[in-house]
């Protein structure tokens, strides 16, 4: 989905940032004088947000990254990326606040400052062309997503761009195949796999990873242990997630999903009364050589941490990508942020905007191994 926290190697080279202890908000303190150039606020700003985040202060990093926007959305048309990576990270810690409006403007606004302000082929132009369509996957509105892929897939068989094409095309396959549409997302595989660029050395691994993921849809458990003993990475940085159990709605939030599904009464509305806090945990846990997951344990969380008993059962049923390794070597370690929260609204009897009604569960991987090659595109 979205990358979150980038280290901007964006422009030219620029000096280190501590992300951590007195140097970085000392750092921070420097830009909030407005003493920065617009790419090392940038820097400092998300990195001092991003501290935040990782202790559970969603608010403060919003605020961080809020100013840090409104100091430099000026410089937009000198200093696209390290603006746009301002509001791609403000949009992320706002999707796990639950505030969904400020979710959506911050990609729009990210999506706008790039295309404004770049050539249409630049990677970062092209790499926010889906941003849209994730933007809507966050808002759980599938139909919108689709319609979003769908777009770019056909700008860029009108331009020629094969490849751009092809991301767009195994998109909308993952999306249909999410959507229980088998027979939907096997048509639209064949068809990615009919044109030339399926031959493509450097799509190769993406598209086993979805030919995975759809066998793991059909429960063919012996073609995933096949496919995952044979598929290669090709300079892909991590394994790839194949298959995953869905994640246990608590009893409120499945009652009011089965309302809005079914325009039925809600037992559960959200009253002028509630309070919403958010509650979180960060589990790691190892994936093998095998694909398998192994000991995931919660790290650390908003006290208390009882809920997240049935994550710990999820991320033990994962089956990943392959890969190899030496024989004394455990596999790849990994750490994903877990929030729980309700998203902004207006509760019945009250004026004031919060967090409430059902939780809804967001996940984000704080290892991020592909961190630099993300912060080099935005």
């Amino acid at each position: 989905m979205i990358a979150l926290f980038l280290m901007l190697s964006l422009q030219s080279a620029a000096p280190d940032i501590v992300v951590s202890g007195t140097r970085l908000s000392e750092a921070y303190a420097a830009c909030v004088k407005q003493t920065c150039t617009p790419l090392r606020d940038a820097q400092v700003s998300i990195a001092f947000a991003e501290r935040q985040f990782r202790d559970g202060a969603y608010i403060k990093a919003r605020r961080t990254l809020e100013a840090a926007i409104s100091r430099n959305k000026r410089h937009a048309a000198t200093d696209p990326k390290p603006v746009s990576a301002l509001y791609e990270a403000y949009a992320t810690v706002s999707l796990h606040d639950g505030d969904m409006d400020a979710f959506k403007r911050a990609v729009g606004q990210r999506v706008r400052t790039l295309r404004d302000n770049l050539p249409g082929d630049d990677p970062a132009v092209v790499d926010a062309m889906f941003a849209i369509g994730d933007m809507w996957l966050g808002k759980h509105d599938a139909d919108n997503a689709e319609s979003s892929y769908k777009t770019v897939e056909r700008h860029a068989l009108a331009e020629g761009n094969a490849s751009l094409a092809m991301q767009a095309t195994l998109r909308r396959v993952g999306l249909a195949n999410a959507r229980g549409d088998t027979a939907g997302a096997a048509r639209l595989m064949a068809e990615a796999e009919a044109r030339p660029i399926a031959n493509d050395p450097k799509l190769r691994t993406a598209l086993q990873v979805v030919r995975l993921r759809l066998a793991a849809g059909r429960k063919d458990n012996a073609q995933i242990d096949k496919m995952v003993r044979t598929i290669g990475h090709e300079g892909a940085s991590g394994p790839a997630l194949i298959w995953a159990p869905p994640y246990k709605l608590t009893e409120i939030a499945a009652a009011q999903k089965a309302a809005a599904k079914f325009d039925t009464f809600n037992p559960f509305p959200a009253r002028s009364t509630d309070v919403d806090p958010i509650e979180w945990v960060d589990i790691g846990f190892w994936i093998a050589p095998d694909g398998k997951t192994n000991e995931p344990e919660i790290l650390r969380g908003s006290p208390p941490t009882g809920w997240a008993g049935s994550l710990l059962k999820q991320v033990s049923e994962r089956r990943y990508t392959g890969f190899s390794t030496s024989s004394a070597d455990r596999g790849v370690y990994r750490v994903e942020r877990f929030t729980l929260r309700g998203t902004y609204d207006v509760p019945l009897g009250s004026l004031i905007r919060r967090r409430s009604g059902a939780p809804r569960l967001e996940v984000l991987d704080l290892t991020q191994p592909d961190m630099a090659a993300s912060a080099k595109r935005s």
